[in-house]
């Protein structure tokens, strides 16, 4: 599917159909041509239209990203690589996959090809209500913006991984013994955060490549100051990922404090279970010594007298075991 949006800065905005030729644009107008799905045809009819290198239909047709960037003079070409959203609709949290997302970008048009519906380019163009300015933005502009986006995602995902963590520890810390199959979800919570940094460094390239002076399609327009402050929120984004790797490993930690905890309560439950069957093996044992008291003479009441008192010292010793927390 291919929709193409022209922004006009002194008109009205609007949905419009694209011929064979790229249409006359005035300096306060911009073309957004987007491309759902990766159909050959329809890349190659607007590789026709734009007259772009027919290198780049051929990159924009693979669904593997690479995050790249590359200058072609009157235009350049960019791909990263966005967090595909419906992945994280459920509840349960799973490893979030990578959708490529390609930006084609020259002084007058941008070009976006996507696999799939990317949300947050929906979100962007149902944002506005009335009339817009963005026909005066340079396309390079708008690209900054969307770039912005982007990064939201991450930092969406992060605030949801933060949630996960939150409960984990607090189911960690709920209950007397710890459950050892909350180990998994800290495994699955540190392949999400693994997913997402593996996703989002390789971008360095990318976004450092914006700002450099020698990209002139950006440096000679409005966008280089954008594409400044859009390296610092990368950073930000990025040490983000990083934080929730540290919370991930502070979760771990806690499990293996829990473990160790109650492993802890178990020998000490074992302990003291010892001492009380010392104590009667103790005393079964002095009555079978070999030797003739009195009160060896009394029989089944002797018996009996002996099994009452070790019940009693049983009870007491459990009584005074709950009341120290021993058990």
């Amino acid at each position: 599917m291919m929709r193409a949006f022209l922004y006009d800065a002194e008109g009205e905005d609007c949905e419009t159909k694209l011929g064979d030729r790229l249409p006359q644009l005035s300096p306060q107008q911009l073309l957004w041509i987007d491309v759902e799905g990766r159909d050959a045809k329809n890349l190659r009819r607007i590789g026709e239209m734009l007259r772009f290198d027919p290198r780049v239909a051929s990159e924009l047709g693979s669904s593997r990203w690479s995050s790249t960037l590359k200058n072609y003079g009157e235009y350049f070409h960019l791909d990263v690589p966005t967090i595909d959203q419906e992945e994280n609709k459920d509840k349960k949290l799973e490893t979030p996959k990578a959708l490529r997302l390609d930006f084609l970008v020259s002084e007058q048009w941008l070009v976006t090809v996507h696999q799939k519906d990317v949300p947050f380019l929906t979100e962007f163009r149902e944002q506005d209500r009335g009339e817009t300015l963005i026909g005066n933005l340079s396309p390079a502009s708008l690209v900054a913006s969307l770039l912005d986006w982007h990064l939201s995602g991450y930092l969406a995902a992060i605030e949801r991984l933060e949630n996960f963590v939150d409960l984990l520890d607090v189911r960690m810390l709920a209950g007397r013994s710890i459950q050892t199959s909350l180990l998994d979800q800290v495994v699955g919570g540190r392949r999400y955060v693994s997913s997402l940094r593996r996703t989002l460094a390789p971008q360095r390239s990318v976004f450092y490549g914006l700002s450099r002076p020698d990209f002139l399609l950006v440096a000679e327009s409005n966008a280089a100051e954008h594409f400044k402050s859009l390296e610092h929120r990368f950073e930000r984004a990025l040490d983000t990922v990083e934080h929730g790797r540290d919370l991930v490993q502070g979760s771990f930690d806690l499990f293996t404090t829990r473990v160790a905890e109650t492993t802890n309560v178990l020998i000490r439950r074992l302990t003291f279970l010892s001492l009380l069957l010392g104590t009667i093996g103790a005393v079964a044992g002095i009555f079978g010594m070999n030797f003739q008291t009195p009160y060896t003479s009394t029989g089944v009441v002797g018996f009996w007298l002996v099994i009452i008192a070790l019940g009693i010292l049983l009870i007491t010793a459990i009584a005074v075991g709950r009341f120290r927390k021993w058990v």
